[in-house]
């Protein structure tokens, strides 16, 4: 597609082309000045591995032996399988009830770095405050999610992992990424209307066109089949009058003229020895 071309057809068709993009614009910058913002509140979580008791601890508190050790998660040869579980539950439909059902906003994210044993959480709303509030909902979730699938065998807090709070939300902060959201789909609308209205002028002005020359031939055909030599012109009123009463007066003179013709002409001897 050639730009220069592109840019012709648009300012061929500048009378329907401007108002479209005029129109665009403005709905662009209302979109980006006025259009709902979106902020989001983001907390880090790292999960901690439990400081079991020694040998030497056991020997001066014998009770620390009576613990129950019986973790499931201490036993995995991966360390990161205990993250990986949590930010699973946290991903799962009964965490939008939990945070529906405390009127919260269910647009979060939970996601695990490069770090095996940090966790990302955030909080998204069109509210600074439910966007903060989501947030530490989310962490406190955590925090039960981790004890519960790690107390499944009664295992005591000894032997447990724990989250610990390396960020906390206290902040929250514009999404941008939303308006430009909104802006690039009005111009993407501005552009599709464009197109069709241009479009839109060409299938007119093709179909005047169009009817033009149907017409012109019949015109030309009917010129043509008139004839071309001239008839008589007539005459003004004034010049009618005087031709008629020049007729008139000739009518008036040839009369006497041929009756005296007719009593001075010779009479005929034998039409006369005849009637005799």
């Amino acid at each position: 597609m050639d730009p220069v071309a592109v840019f012709k057809t648009l300012w061929r068709y500048k009378i329907f082309v401007l108002p479209v993009l005029l129109l665009t614009a403005v709905a662009a910058v209302y979109m980006f000045s006025y259009a709902p913002r979106t902020y989001e509140a983001r907390t880090t979580y790292a999960i901690v591995n439990p400081k079991t008791p020694t040998s030497e601890d056991i020997e001066k508190d014998p009770s620390l032996g009576l613990l129950n050790t019986d973790n499931p998660y201490l036993r995995s040869a991966d360390t990161s399988l205990v993250a990986q579980v949590a930010v699973t539950r946290l991903n799962d439909v009964a965490t939008g009830d939990f945070l529906a059902s405390r009127g919260l906003s269910t647009d979060y994210k939970v996601e695990r770095p490069s770090d095996a044993f940090l966790i990302d959480i955030s909080g998204i709303s069109d509210d600074k405050e439910q966007a903060i509030a989501t947030a530490k909902a989310l962490g406190e979730r955590l925090e039960q999610d981790l004890r519960t699938i790690q107390t499944i065998n009664g295992a005591s807090d000894r032997y447990l992992f724990t989250a610990l709070a390396v960020a906390p939300p206290d902040k929250a902060t514009e999404q941008f990424s939303s308006r430009l959201r909104s802006v690039i789909v009005v111009v993407v609308a501005g552009i599709v209307l464009t197109l069709g209205t241009v479009s839109l002028a060409r299938a007119v002005e093709a179909s005047r066109t169009r009817n033009n020359s149907n017409g012109e031939p019949r015109n030309r055909t009917r010129r043509q089949s008139k004839p071309l030599v001239p008839g008589p012109v007539p005459p003004a009123p004034e010049e009618a009058a005087a031709l008629a009463h020049l007729e008139t007066l000739v009518a008036s003179d040839a009369r006497p003229r041929s009756e005296a013709r007719r009593q001075t002409a010779p009479k005929d001897p034998l039409k006369t020895a005849n009637t005799r």
